[in-house]
């Protein structure tokens, strides 16, 4: 027996969908197909989130899809950064409301029906060095570590610390926790972040941080 959009809808795997996910499961033209969506739009069953995304609103009734995970599908490439990924990462206390990615390509803002999305621009050079990839129940996303979301969150807005404890007066970031970071990704970013500014101040952090492991 035929499905209904409906119950394609409730089978789908994940409570997002993409247009390329809906050309293989409705088949025909792509005139069609719009029309399809547009019916499931108007009556309620699918959600805009921007074009060729879509919620399933029976699904997110129950459970809201991964911020995260849709970050990457709003617009790519792109990896969670900033502010998004020092919370994530515990460094900093405040909740973060906006969802901060990062992107080779020019800076966009989206306003999605689960939440803000900012893309700042930084340099195409060494984009993924830092980068984790995190597997959820229904995909992935792109996770910066948090010195390199630091690197970003210097060279988007435009801020220096003349060592960490400015830093942790600024952005609330413990001393010891960032003592405790990924001091070979520093190192890296250090020599290599595509900003002459970013690396001085990345390089004191260092300095310092080396200089407190051996006492």
């Amino acid at each position: 027996m035929k499905k209904n959009i409906r119950d394609i809808f409730e089978d789908w795997p994940k409570n997002y969908i993409r247009d390329d996910d809906l050309a293989q499961l409705l088949k025909g033209t792509d005139d069609a197909r719009y029309s399809i969506v547009k019916r499931a739009l108007k009556a309620g069953l699918l959600v805009h989130m921007r074009k060729g995304l879509y919620l399933i609103a029976s699904k997110i009734k129950r459970v809201l899809p991964d911020e995260f995970e849709l970050s990457l599908l709003i617009y790519e490439p792109s990896i969670i950064s900033l502010e998004s990924a020092l919370s994530y990462h515990g460094w900093i206390p405040e909740a973060v409301y906006t969802t901060t990615c990062a992107t080779p390509k020019r800076a966009q803002e989206f306003e999605t029906p689960i939440g803000f999305y900012s893309y700042k621009h930084v340099p195409e050079q060494g984009f993924y060095v830092g980068v984790a990839r995190i597997a959820t129940q229904t995909g992935i996303f792109l996770v910066a570590d948090p010195w390199r979301a630091l690197a970003d969150f210097m060279y988007t807005r435009r801020r220096s610390w003349e060592n960490l404890s400015q830093l942790e007066a600024d952005l609330r970031i413990d001393v010891d926790t960032a003592m405790e970071g990924d001091k070979q990704l520093l190192k890296e970013l250090s020599e290599n972040y595509p900003s002459p500014r970013v690396r001085k101040v990345l390089k004191k952090f260092l300095r310092e941080i080396t200089k407190n492991s051996r006492v």
